[in-house]
Formats: structure tokens, sequence, C-alpha cells
């Protein structure tokens, strides 16, 4: 039988879990065909069982979401490095460039891997445990069904009908069957206040002396001061906050936890000791900078997730930070980092004394290069940053600048 054949018909997740538990030794093959380590492997090899791909999604579901699957490459780091913290877990899986297997499916996974149980928090096994639970509830609600109805054809043969307890028995299962629903009443009681409704509609329908007044006022201020508010307005709606971009994992040498304190106040800090200090991530920052070429004081919107992002804001991003892993750029829309850094300025943050990872070479980025313990040169670095930043938005976006 080849490989492939075999490894359509087999399971890499339950091939994996076998291996472990009975200490077989599972072979990495690069793409010669030599044995490798799994980093440069191609193929992953279980004795004469089977062969996948490195990279071959497994049935053990990521979070919630069904199509979103661990790799075996994944499992199989993961499973190799289980004594490490969590911190240095992740830093080894960002720099490798790897899934990282969340912290909540740890112990799951690896009580499944190692044989501790059957069961573990995948979508496929869920949905199977679920199907198996609603099965024997049925079950169990087609043998009550039986029951009443055999108690009260009883009853209806007798004279006295149902008895007292059987009666009571019936009203018990109707009321375990009941489902509380959402009543007005319940929703009006909520504790909420509408107060500002009233303000609202104030607002939106003006009285008519309210309206006649506001009309007397603007004429009064005379023609040309109303057409300068009105300009004045429409340059304050059109204009948008230019945004950058920082990388959402924890051990990013800069991420949301410590990229204001660069930015605005020219101060690195290492972001494990913000973490020990417990502080929750914000969701965006707002940084103000003033440009040195107009002397405008611009505002900035820095977040790391671009998830909700629309057209606009697509439009509206300038820099982007990243720490050389390709899957930060997942779901975006532009297909490869190459070309995510021909629409944006790219910056790669990093010690002085290390070298850019060999696989941004081709992407178009610039090193940015912090000093590991002299912070007083932290603001020439950070004003170098600055000066890139408006370079770019100068030569690509000038719009807003106007």
């Amino acid at each position: 039988m080849s490989a492939t054949t075999t490894a359509t018909a087999a399971d890499p997740l339950e091939l994996f879990r076998r291996y472990t538990v009975e200490g077989k030794t599972i072979e990495y093959l690069d793409a010669d065909g030599n044995p490798s380590d799994l980093l440069k492997a191609a193929t992953v090899r279980f004795g004469e069982d089977a062969s996948f791909p490195r990279d071959t999604p497994t049935r053990y579901s990521r979070g919630n979401s069904d199509s979103d699957q661990y790799t075996l490459s994944a499992l199989l780091h993961f499973f190799s490095h289980r004594d490490q913290s969590f911190y240095e877990y992740m830093k080894t899986t960002n720099t490798l460039g790897l899934q990282t297997v969340s912290f909540s499916d740890r112990g799951s996974l690896l009580d499944y891997i190692t044989g501790k149980t059957d069961k573990f928090g995948g979508a496929d096994n869920a949905t199977a445990v679920a199907g198996e639970k609603h099965a024997s509830s049925d079950a169990a609600g087609d043998g009550r069904r039986t029951r009443l109805r055999t108690g009260e054809a009883d009853g209806a043969g007798g004279e006295s009908g149902l008895s007292a307890d059987s009666a009571n028995d019936v009203a018990r299962e109707v009321m375990r069957r009941e489902r509380s629903l959402v009543s007005t009443s319940s929703a009006l009681s909520s504790g909420k206040s509408f107060a500002h409704v009233q303000d609202l509609i104030k607002e939106l329908f003006p009285s008519k002396s309210a309206v006649d007044a506001k009309n007397k006022a603007s004429s009064a201020s005379g023609s040309k001061a109303e057409n300068g508010a009105s300009r004045r307005k429409s340059s304050h709606r059109k204009r948008r906050d230019p945004i950058i971009v920082v990388p959402a994992a924890a051990t990013a040498m800069l991420n949301m936890y410590n990229i204001q304190e660069l930015l605005q106040n020219h101060n690195f800090v290492d972001n494990r000791a913000l973490l020990e200090q417990g502080g929750q991530k914000p969701r965006e920052i707002f940084v103000e900078h003033v440009m040195p070429s107009t002397g405008q004081n611009m505002r900035f919107r820095v977040v790391d997730s671009v998830q909700d992002f629309g057209e606009a804001d697509w439009n509206s991003l300038v820099c982007v930070f990243t720490q050389g892993a390709a899957w930060q750029f997942k779901n975006w829309i532009w297909k490869s980092p190459e070309e995510v850094f021909q629409n944006c300025l790219g910056m790669y943050p990093k010690h002085q004394d290390e070298q850019p990872k060999e696989s941004t070479r081709t992407w178009g980025i610039s090193p940015l290069d912090i000093e590991r313990n002299k912070r007083h040169m932290d603001r020439a670095t950070v004003v170098g940053l600055w000066s890139s930043i408006e370079q770019f938005m100068a030569r690509n976006k000038p719009d807003f600048f106007m």
C-alpha cells in the first residue's frame, strides 16, 4: 500500500496518540526522504502504519472553531516542549513560525495524547459526545412518555382515573420540561435607564421656537462665518486617524502593552515586566505626535488586530510592526507579506546585536534597532522611527496632511 493511500485511511491524531502511549518512534523525513528534525521535515512517518505531510490538519479543533484545526507539526512541537512554561513555549513557537497550542487546550490535549483520557476538546469529539447525550435524552424522554401514556390508559380504565401521586408526577414532569422565556415585564425591569431617549428626541426633533432662535443666530453671524464653519466641519468629518498595527503575540518585542510608552514617551519597556503586573491589554491606543516638517499635531490609532477593518481602515494603514511571522497577515486583504509592505511601512523591532529572520529579507521592511541596556538611546531611535513614518505618509498618503 502506498504512503498516500495509507495516510488517507489513517488518522494522524490517533496514530500520534497510539505511538506516544506505546512508546514507539515517530520519524521526521526531509523532502529527499532522509532523517531530519521537525522544523526541516517535509513528512512525518509513523513506522509502517502511515506517513503524512508535516503540516497536515488534525481533528483537534482550535478553540471553538469547527473549521480551524491544529496541524500535526503544532501538536508534535507542543508535546516535545510540554515541560516548558507557557511563556517560553509561546516565545519558541512564534520564533519558529509554528501554531501555538492555546493555554486552555494544553491540559486536555496532553491528557488525550498520553492516554489518560479517551475524550478531548476538539470539535469532532465534542459533537460526538453531544450526539450521544442527545440520543440518551431522547431515549429517556420516550420512556417517560410511554410511562405517562400507560398511566393515563390505566387510569381511564378504572373508576378514579389518575391517582394524586400520579397527577403530581405528571405535573412535575411538565414543569421540568418548561423553559423560561424573556417576557415584556422582565425586559422592562432590567434596571436600564432610558432617560437619555428624551434628550435624543429633543435633539432630533427640536421645537419650532428652538429652530427659529437658531436660525436668527445663524443669520446674525453672517454668511462668511457660516461658510468658514461649514468648511471646518467638513474637513473634520473627512479627516481620519492614520493606523499603526503591532503584533498580537504576547512575546513580541513591541505589542499593545509597551508600544505607547515607546511612541509617546520615547522609552522602551520590556513587555514581560508589564505582563507580570497583570495589566489588561487595551483594544486600541491613540498616540499624538507633532510632525516636524509641518508642525501639524496628528493623532495615530494603534491596534493589533485587523478583524474589524473596513475599506477606510485599510486605506488609513501607514505602518506595521512585525516579528517575521507570516501568520500575522492571515485574513489580510493582501495575500503575502511582500504585498503588505508594498502598501505600508514595515518595521522589524529587534535588539541591536540581533539579526533579522532570513525569511524577511524579501519583505521590504526596515529594522528598528533597540539597545538592550542603553535606555538613553531610545529617544534617538524613536525620533528616527517617526521620521520614517512621516516620510512614508508624505510620499504615499499625502491626504493626511491636507
